[in-house]
């Protein structure tokens, strides 16, 4: 898959917050930041965490998804 057809692809549900720091400052100071997300937009969500777009995967559904699919629809981003 090449970065513009990834580009169109529909995101999961969540929220980005502000520019940058995005969610950080809730995950930081909200014990339940995770599970309020969870509740509110179901076991696969997007956040922005510490500069980056993140997505969470909640669940024994989600992880078998990611591990059986593992480098089919996922890619991870080393720390630059």
């Amino acid at each position: 898959m090449n970065k513009n057809s990834a580009d169109s692809l529909p995101l999961p549900p969540g929220k980005f917050g502000l520019p940058f720091i995005g969610e950080t400052l809730n995950f930081l100071q909200d014990p339940n930041f995770t599970q309020k997300r969870h509740q509110k937009y179901g076991s696969i969500f997007k956040t922005h965490l510490f500069g980056r777009p993140t997505l969470l995967m909640i669940g024994a559904e989600a992880n078998r998804f990611l591990l059986t699919h593992e480098n089919q629809y996922f890619v991870t981003l080393a720390a630059s």
